[in-house]
C-alpha cells in the first residue's frame, strides 16, 4: 500500500513569523494539492520565534475542510492533561474529527523545571496523562485518584467524534520508549535523526510492546518525520534547509542526515528507502511557507513515491 504524504508545518523562525494570511494560503494549498495531513511541532521554551502547536492546529482547521491535522510531536509530559483534553475536545469538534496526536516524552530539563513538571517522574506522568486524556475525551464522568491528578466526576464535553477517540502516536528512539509506543498508543513516529535501517529494528520493538500489552500489532500505524527541500540546484536546497534546521535544532543539526535534499529524483530516492522499510505516513518538514515548493513536491515527488 503506498504511503500517505503529509506536510510538517514550519513553526520556528529566527525573525518574526509569517502572518496569519500566509499560513492560511499555505494550509489551503496543502489541502488543494492533495496532501494527506498537516503536522505541527511543539516546544514550550525556545530561542526562536515559535508558534504553539494547538493554536496553529486551530488556525489550520479553521481554513481547511478535510485534511487531517496533528502534532509530530507534542511533549505530552509538559502538558496538563485535563486542560489539554478541553482544548482537544473543542478542536476535534470544530475540525469535524480531523485531529491526530503525536506525542513524546522529550523536552529539556529547563522546560520541565519551568513548567513545574517532575522530570525524574516523567514516565509516570506521561502514562497518567495519556490515561486521563483518553478517559476525559469520552465525555463520560471521570472519577480517579492518581499520582498527579485527582478527578471527581470530571466531565469534558463534547466527546470526540471518533468513537475510538483521538488517535495517539508516540515518538522516541530508546528501546523502552519504542515498547511504550506499542503498549500505550496507536502507533509510532520515527524522528528525523534516524536512518531507514533503524526503522525496521525500532518497528519490531514497537510491535513487541503491543503484543506484550495484548494488542494486535498489525493495527499499529507508523510515521516518519523527515525534512525535505526540492531544488534543481543541490546547494540551494541545502542552504534553505540548513537555515531552518539550525534555527530550530541549533548547531547540532546534521542537515543531510535529517533531510531529503536536491532534485525531485534525489528526494524521491531518499524517501523511498523509508517507504520500503515500512513507513506508512510521511511528515515532510519544509523550510518555509513557499507554495511553489509545495507544488513541486506534490507534482514531482509524490506521484513517484506513491505509484
Amino acid at each position: 500500500m503506498p504511503p500517505n504524504i503529509g506536510i510538517h508545518i514550519p513553526a520556528a523562525f529566527p525573525d518574526r513569523p509569517p502572518d496569519a494570511g500566509r499560513y492560511k494560503d499555505f494550509f489551503q494549498a496543502t489541502e488543494d494539492l492533495g496532501f494527506h495531513s498537516l503536522w505541527t511541532e511543539d516546544r514550550i521554551f525556545h530561542a526562536s520565534n515559535f508558534l504553539e502547536s494547538t493554536t496553529l492546529m486551530t488556525w489550520a482547521a479553521a481554513v481547511t475542510e478535510s485534511i487531517q491535522i496533528g502534532t509530530a510531536v507534542m511533549v505530552m509530559a509538559l502538558r496538563n492533561a485535563p486542560l489539554l483534553a478541553r482544548q482537544l475536545s473543542t478542536l476535534d469538534h470544530l475540525s469535524g474529527g480531523r485531529i491526530h496526536l503525536g506525542i513524546s516524552i522529550g523536552g529539556s530539563p529547563a522546560e520541565y523545571r519551568g513548567m513545574g513538571s517532575p522530570m525524574n517522574r516523567r514516565v509516570s506522568l506521561l502514562r497518567e496523562n495519556i490515561s486521563v486524556l483518553r478517559q476525559l475525551l469520552t465525555g463520560e464522568p471521570t472519577t480517579r485518584p492518581g499520582r498527579f491528578y485527582d478527578l471527581q466526576e470530571a466531565i469534558i464535553r463534547p466527546s470526540t467524534l471518533n468513537p475510538d477517540g483521538i488517535p495517539i502516536y508516540m515518538g522516541g528512539q530508546a528501546d523502552d520508549a519504542l515498547r511504550r509506543a506499542g503498549e500505550l498508543t496507536e502507533g509510532w513516529i520515527q524522528s528525523p535523526f534516524a536512518a531507514p535501517d533503524d526503522f525496521k529494528k525500532s518497528w519490531a520493538l514497537v510491535r513487541q510492546g503491543a503484543e506484550r500489552a495484548g494488542k494486535n500489532p498489525n493495527n499499529l500505524e507508523s510515521g516518519k518525520l523527515i525534512y525535505a527541500a526540492v531544488d534543481d540546484d543541490a546547494k540551494s536546497a541545502y542552504d534553505a534547509m540548513s537555515g531552518f534546521l539550525r534555527g530550530y535544532y541549533g548547531d547540532r543539526a546534521d542537515v543531510r542526515a535529517m533531510s531529503a535534499l536536491g532534485t525531485p529524483d534525489d528526494v524521491t530516492r531518499e524517501l523511498k528507502h523509508f517507504a520500503d522499510a515500512g513507513v506508512q505516513t510521511f511528515m515532510l518538514g519544509v523550510p518555509n511557507l513557499n507554495i511553489k515548493h509545495l507544488e513541486r513536491i506534490a507534482t514531482e515527488v509524490v506521484p513517484d513515491l506513491t505509484e
